[in-house]
């Protein structure tokens, strides 16, 4: 399936976010039900020269739903649900972090398109601060239509997708501070 690879700039040096977006044939080996079969599963790999505190990443992800053909499309912050509750924007954060990603739904009834938007982030003043700003993005998803999935293909991100979101990620983590200002 899809294995872009999307170059970025963060601290000065260069780097490269590899994606891949496939349809396992056994859900189970990525921890996943069985009944998630046809859905996508997403993996976001981060290459990069600079390594310790120069090398700290975020993931955050946003999930945009839709459930009428005609409807309107709601994001909302997508974080990794054992971190549900926190003041932590990210979904994934580390030393060039993986961010990984099987969504699924058991109701294949109705109508419903799904769509991340996917941002590799810094914290642009120091490694440790909490600041928010990403230095590149993906869109993915799947459309659920007939009882069938149709995976979307994915799509890199402009800067400007990452800020239609900003006052949402402020507004829903008070304590960080969110920019705009690498744009890629």
């Amino acid at each position: 399936m899809d294995h872009p690879s999307i170059p970025f700039t963060a601290r000065g040096s260069d780097g490269i976010v590899s994606v891949t977006i496939e349809r396992p044939t056994d859900t189970t080996i990525v921890g996943q039900v069985a009944d998630a079969e046809d859905f996508p599963v997403c993996r976001a790999t981060v290459e990069f020269d600079l390594d310790g505190y120069d090398g700290m990443f975020g993931w955050v992800q946003t999930v945009g739903t839709k459930t009428d053909i005609h409807g309107d499309r709601v994001f909302e912050i997508d974080p990794l649900q054992v971190f549900e509750g926190l003041e932590l924007p990210f979904a994934f954060y580390g030393l060039t972090p993986v961010l990984f990603d099987a969504p699924y739904r058991s109701d294949r009834s109705g109508y419903l398109e799904w769509v991340a938007h996917s941002f590799l982030c810094i914290a642009p003043s120091h490694p440790m601060a909490r600041e928010v700003d990403a230095v590149t993005g993906f869109c993915w998803g799947f459309t659920l239509k007939d009882r069938g999935v149709e995976i979307t293909p994915v799509r890199i991100l402009q800067s400007s997708d990452w800020s239609r979101h900003l006052a949402d990620m402020a507004e829903s983590f008070p304590g960080w501070k969110f920019s705009d200002s690498h744009a890629w």
